[in-house]
């Protein structure tokens, strides 16, 4: 952890010691919950895999033409 963070913290929970307890409690259980969010995989580790293996592969582009050609159909339709 960063100073400027260590120090961000600091502040925000002086902050906090003011205000009432139950916003403290609020407050509180909101962290919680997103400490937990951000610190809970939610992928699989074969999902994972998967996707640091897709990752890998080389990009595929479409080439210019074939999403004019795409395009062109739809603006003759109007």
């Amino acid at each position: 952890m960063t100073k400027a963070i260590a120090e961000k913290l600091t502040k925000a929970a002086k902050a906090i010691e003011v205000l009432p307890e139950e916003t403290q409690n609020a407050l509180l259980a909101e962290l919680e919950e997103r400490i937990a969010d951000f610190s809970t995989p939610h992928m699989s580790g074969i999902q994972r895999a998967e996707v640091k293996h897709r990752l890998s592969l080389p990009r595929r582009y479409v080439p210019v033409a074939r999403i004019r050609s795409i395009l062109a159909k739809y603006e003759s339709a109007r």
